[in-house]
């Protein structure tokens, strides 16, 4: 009897192009769009010129997120009209949140998808390809959690994975619009999060950042109350991970026993990103954020003194409705007192369906500018020195990327595109740890040498 021949693979449907922007959040949606595409079929193309059609997931989070996600889909719709794609498709938080009006407004494409119908990519791809009728795929108030049976194509590298551990928003933040956007609060069994943490292991992961708008209310709509502390020890179990990292810990809830959880873990690390929003007791009121300056304080006290060598990065936001400039000088007496390690600046925007869109008091655009920059600049100041205590010491990097004898890597104290980079001169490999000397400080990045 004759061997049987191979099967070849079937040729793919088409060649698809993605555009991914926004939150860490968002890449996982790609993330899980790209896996459909990878079983429904169609290949993913790294190149804009090598694709037949293009997805821009988008992000509407604030104004400058919104002028983005336009100005991509503007710029794909052109490619479109010259010929050069049989079809372009927006998805995320931008149709979510304004589904009818971009139909009007942007008839080169061809379907919108919102955040609750996105595993549908390539049903709607196959549609596109058809040359249907325009499509608009969302489900007001309703977004995906996805499990970990879902296929998933990382971005970047296997080496480091986001998982989503929660989706949506309760809380009331007065600036915030994602509670309309991505709807109610919702988790994923620990189970779930657990598996999907050891097949990453599996497959080559090293680094996981859990993510999702307020992880700290993980698994109160499951359990009943929040279990953040129990999925830290249990994730710190996976034998096949090496670095955990938790992001996006609202202030008010970072519990003593979550603390004394990190404290005691081995694989989650001493990190802390714990967005304040603002030190005047006056604007936090104002934000609904239901925490004092005071609070704060003693939060950030408790965590540096039960967990060792934390690091602490924390956002604020300027320009708020009503913001003084004694309210503004409270926030920077407030940064240069806690010294913390990361600190993002955002300038207030107003947002649809908010309630801080309806305050008086505007800030006006320059004024916030300004505070902005001072903002920024008081942080830089305060962040070289302490980089500079670096310089000599010897570290553990995972190098993200390397070329031509150059690595771009980061500390454990370094989350992925957000806390700077530690450039490796010499031969390594992306994927690895190298153990390294410190040698300079470039604005907010590291210089080094790998050890022999």
């Amino acid at each position: 009897m004759q061997p049987a021949k191979p099967t070849e693979p079937p040729a793919p449907k088409a060649t698809v192009f993605f555009r991914s922007l926004g939150c860490p959040k968002n890449q996982v949606d790609t993330e899980i769009m790209l896996g459909a595409l990878a079983v429904g079929d169609y290949a993913i193309a790294e190149r804009l010129e090598d694709a037949d059609l293009a997805v821009v997931n988008t992000c509407s989070f604030i104004e400058s997120a919104r002028e983005e996600s336009i100005a991509t889909i503007l710029e794909l719709a052109d490619l479109k009209e010259e010929g050069g794609l049989k079809a372009l498709v927006v998805t995320g938080c931008l149709p979510q949140r304004y589904g009818r009006e971009l139909v009007k407004e942007l008839p080169e494409v061809d379907a919108f998808v919102g955040t609750g119908d996105f595993p549908r990519i390539a049903e709607i791809l196959d549609r596109a390809l058809q040359g249907g009728e325009r499509g608009i795929y969302v489900d007001a108030g309703r977004t995906h959690l996805y499990d970990a049976d879902q296929p998933r194509l990382l971005i970047g590298g296997q080496h480091s994975a986001y998982v989503k551990i929660a989706e949506g928003c309760d809380r009331v933040c007065a600036f915030c619009a994602i509670p309309g956007i991505r709807g109610a609060f919702q988790s994923r069994p620990i189970e779930s999060v657990i598996q999907e943490a050891v097949a990453l292991g599996r497959a080559g992961t090293v680094e996981l950042n859990l993510v999702s708008q307020d992880t700290t209310s993980y698994g109160k709509d499951l359990y009943g109350r929040p279990r953040l502390a129990d999925l830290v020890r249990s994730i710190d179990e996976v034998a096949e991970i090496e670095w955990v990292r938790l992001l996006y810990l609202y202030p008010s809830a970072v519990s003593d026993d979550l603390i004394d959880a990190i404290a005691g873990a081995r694989r989650v690390l001493p990190y802390i990103d714990m967005p304040l929003q603002h030190a005047s007791d006056r604007l936090l009121r104002s934000m609904k954020r239901g925490v004092t300056a005071v609070r704060q304080r003693d939060r950030v006290a408790r965590i540096r003194e039960r967990i060792a060598d934390v690091v602490l990065r924390t956002t604020f936001i300027v320009g708020f409705p009503g913001e003084t400039d004694e309210d503004f000088e409270i926030l920077c007496d407030f940064v240069r007192e806690m010294r913390f390690d990361r600190v993002g600046a955002f300038r207030y925007s107003d947002e649809e369906k908010t309630s801080a869109a309806d305050y008086a008091e505007k800030v006006p655009r320059e004024l916030a500018l300004e505070r902005y920059e001072r903002l920024v600049s008081l942080q830089r100041e305060l962040m070289t020195e302490s980089l500079e205590e670096f310089v000599g010491n010897e570290v553990s990097v995972l190098i993200d990327k390397s070329v031509a004898g150059l690595g771009v890597g980061r500390l454990w104290s370094q989350a992925p595109e957000i806390d700077g980079v530690v450039f490796v001169r010499g031969d390594v490999t992306a994927g690895s740890f190298v153990r390294a000397r410190v040698t300079g400080v470039r604005n907010a990045d590291l210089e080094a040498v790998p050890l022999s």
